[in-house]
């Protein structure tokens, strides 16, 4: 298929990839690819020109299978290209929408659209090939302030209030979908697949760092939003926080997965991003105050069980691993394009083996924590039994055998770095 059958100016397309031959099948006004290159491959599904057409969107759309509210008595369209597709404005009888191609799917989000807070800003209808979202369909509405144009602003300010203020209440917002997600569908970790998943990473990007976590149960399987940015949160005219849910990175297309992954992803997505704006602008603000702000935010609304100390501790893969997910990820989308060294995420990554060993030595001191505290159980019953003897004396050795085990334990604790902390710092 060639390349001129397909829409123009597809920035959405990995420019260091080359189109090989075909022969996978393509709906009405569009053009399969395939494309390859330094050890991944991307399918598309790319519109034809004839879809900014009012004939060719019909003649498109009546072979496609539709769901919920959807433009009738189309009067105008125009086509606009981003880095996650086309996207087309469309004038009709019953008002103004946009229509959003994803060229390489993503995740089913009518399921998370259904359970957002309510007021969020998602698609009501769209279209379907084998069951699969091609085409998604929301109205258009009064432009809202995003927050990552002004977090970008108080960064470049080095505004802290402000910046704190904003992140805690992004972050607040992510935790209300958490909440409501729990609610929905959850199931526990799913600790085999998800190693399995990092592993196919490191081994496309041939990544000298290997890292594989115990997930733990405060950490489970849900609808996740997967890539969550600064610019998915918006101000409407009353000052309510919006969410919006709409196509995936190209990430998600170069890295097939049909896993369900924890909530706790969406956090450490969110805290990847604000370590790229915190990059980008070269504030002087401490990251990690920013940081804490966002992690406070989202504790506030997201399930309790989510928030304790062990689901976001290091020990257990926590929030780090999935920021190290985030990091590789960049590198995937930076090699598809050739585009050069992506900051913060590199600095991150050279990190981990560091970080990983550190908590291998850690092992050592959990490991002591646990003998002492069988030895202080033993010496406890000893005692106990001598009591029941009428032998009774100061019990010094089981105080001093549990003291040396809660020490050893609370150095088991601070070994992992605090997940306000950022590792690449």
């Amino acid at each position: 298929m060639s390349q001129s059958d397909s829409a123009p100016s597809q920035t959405w397309r990995p420019a260091a990839m080359v189109e090989v031959d075909t022969d996978a099948i393509a709906p009405v006004g569009f053009t399969s690819h395939l494309m390859r290159g330094l050890r991944f491959r991307l399918n598309l599904l790319e519109p034809k020109e004839s879809l900014s057409t009012i004939e060719g969107w019909i003649e498109a759309t009546d072979e496609l299978e539709a769901w919920g509210e959807l433009p009738n008595e189309i009067s105008n369209i125009e086509m606009n290209s981003t880095d996650r597709g086309p996207i087309y404005n469309i004038t009709a009888e019953n008002g103004n929408w946009f229509a959003e191609i994803q060229p390489w799917g993503g995740s089913k989000i009518r399921p998370r659209s259904r359970i957002a807070p309510e007021g969020s800003d998602v698609p009501c209808g769209g279209y379907q090939f084998e069951e699969a979202d091609l085409i998604l369909i929301r109205r258009q509405h009064p432009s809202n302030v995003f927050a990552n144009s002004v977090l970008v602003d108080h960064l470049e300010r080095d505004d802290l209030d402000s910046a704190t203020t904003l992140i805690h209440r992004c972050g607040s917002k992510l935790g209300e979908y958490h909440s409501l997600a729990e609610k929905e569908w959850t199931n526990p970790p799913d600790q085999r697949r998800w190693n399995e998943r990092f592993g196919e990473i490191e081994q496309r990007l041939k990544a000298a760092s290997l890292w594989r976590a115990p997930f733990t149960r405060g950490a489970p399987a849900t609808l996740s939003l997967g890539d969550v940015r600064f610019s998915m949160f918006s101000e409407d005219k009353e000052g309510k926080m919006i969410l919006r849910l709409g196509p995936s990175r190209l990430a998600n297309g170069l890295i097939e997965t049909n896993l369900d992954l924890p909530g706790i992803r969406d956090l450490a997505s969110l805290l990847h991003d604000l370590s790229r704006l915190h990059y980008d602008t070269e504030s002087t603000l401490q990251l990690s105050q920013l940081r804490s702000a966002l992690i406070s935010g989202w504790c506030s609304t997201a399930p309790p069980k989510w928030c304790s100390n062990r689901s976001l501790s290091a020990h257990t893969g926590g929030l780090v691993i999935w920021e190290y997910e985030q990091a590789l990820l960049d590198v995937v989308e930076a090699v598809s394009h050739q585009s050069g060294r992506p900051e913060p995420a590199v600095t991150l990554i050279e990190k981990v083996p560091v970080l990983q060993k550190s908590l291998f030595s850690s092992r050592i001191i959990s490991a002591a924590s646990w003998i002492f505290l069988v030895l202080g159980s033993l010496s406890l019953y000893q005692w106990i039994n001598l009591a029941i003897d009428d032998t009774i004396f100061f019990p010094l050795s089981p105080i001093v055998l549990f003291s040396t085990s809660f020490f050893f334990r609370h150095r088991y604790q601070a070994a992992a770095p605090p997940p306000e902390e950022p590792i690449h710092c």
